[in-house]
C-alpha cells in the first residue's frame, strides 16, 4: 500500500463522521500524523471488554453451530509501507447477542502473520449492545513495537455512525458472496521500535527496515 492508495481508502464518502469520543478516551494514545513519506497509523482506541491473555491460535473464532458472517484479512505494514512478518494479531469479540466471554475464550484467537505480513480470520458478526451501537471487533496486535489496540467496524452494518466510538478510519470496505458473507479487507500501520530504542541483539535482528 503506498501513501497514494491509503489516501484513497480513507476518502470513501459514506464513511461517515466520527462518534464523539473516537480517539478522545483518556490513557488512549493519540495517532501521531505521519511524517514525511509515511503512512497514516491506525488509530487506537479502547481496550473494550474484555481482553484476555492466553487465547487460542486460531484462523477461525467460529463457535459449533456458527455460520461465517465475515472474512477479514489485510497486512500489517511499518509506518513505511512495509509488510510486518511475524506480527502477532489478536481478535475478540461479543457473540451474536453482544455477551463477551469472561470464563473461556469464545469468540478469542491469535494469529501470526505470514512472509507477506498478511493475515485472515473468520468469525461472526457480533451484535452490539448498550451503550455500543455499532457492532465492532477489537483488535491487538504487537511487532516489535508498543501494543497497539483499536477495534474495527464493518461496512454495510447498521448503527456505525449512531457509535460514539466510531472512528472512519477504522471502517472495513466490505464485499458479499453469495452465501452472505462479507469479505472485509484492512491493513494495519503500526510504528516499530527504532534502533536507538532496541536493547538487545535480537531484538534489533527482529525489526522490519524501512
Amino acid at each position: 500500500m503506498t501513501v497514494g492508495e491509503q489516501a484513497r481508502a480513507g476518502d470513501k464518502p459514506d464513511r461517515g463522521e466520527p462518534g464523539v469520543m473516537a480517539g478522545k478516551t483518556p490513557g488512549v494514545r493519540e495517532t501521531p500524523p505521519p511524517g514525511p513519506g509515511e503512512l497514516q497509523q491506525t488509530p487506537q482506541e479502547i481496550e473494550g471488554p474484555f481482553f484476555r491473555l492466553g487465547a487460542p491460535q486460531r484462523s477461525s473464532l467460529l463457535e459449533p453451530g456458527d455460520k461465517p458472517g465475515v472474512i477479514l484479512s489485510g497486512r500489517v505494514l511499518n509506518e513505511r509501507g512495509t509488510p510486518i512478518p511475524g506480527a502477532v494479531v489478536n481478535f475478540w469479540s461479543s457473540d451474536l447477542y453482544g455477551n463477551y466471554d469472561m470464563v473461556g475464550y469464545r469468540y478469542t484467537g491469535y494469529v501470526v502473520t505470514d512472509e507477506a505480513g498478511r493475515y485472515e480470520v473468520t468469525t461472526v458478526i457480533p451484535g452490539y449492545y448498550q451503550p455500543r451501537n455499532a457492532r465492532h471487533i477489537h483488535v491487538k496486535l504487537q511487532a516489535v513495537s508498543r501494543p497497539v489496540t483499536t477495534q474495527l467496524y464493518f461496512e454495510g452494518e447498521p448503527g456505525n455512525t449512531d457509535d460514539e466510538y466510531y472512528h472512519p478510519a477504522l471502517l472495513v470496505p466490505c464485499t458479499v458472496d453469495d452465501a452472505g458473507v462479507k469479505h472485509g479487507t484492512y491493513d494495519f500501520v503500526i510504528k516499530q521500535i527504532t534502533e536507538e530504542e532496541n536493547v538487545t541483539a535480537e531484538s534489533l535482528a527482529a525489526r522490519v527496515g524501512p
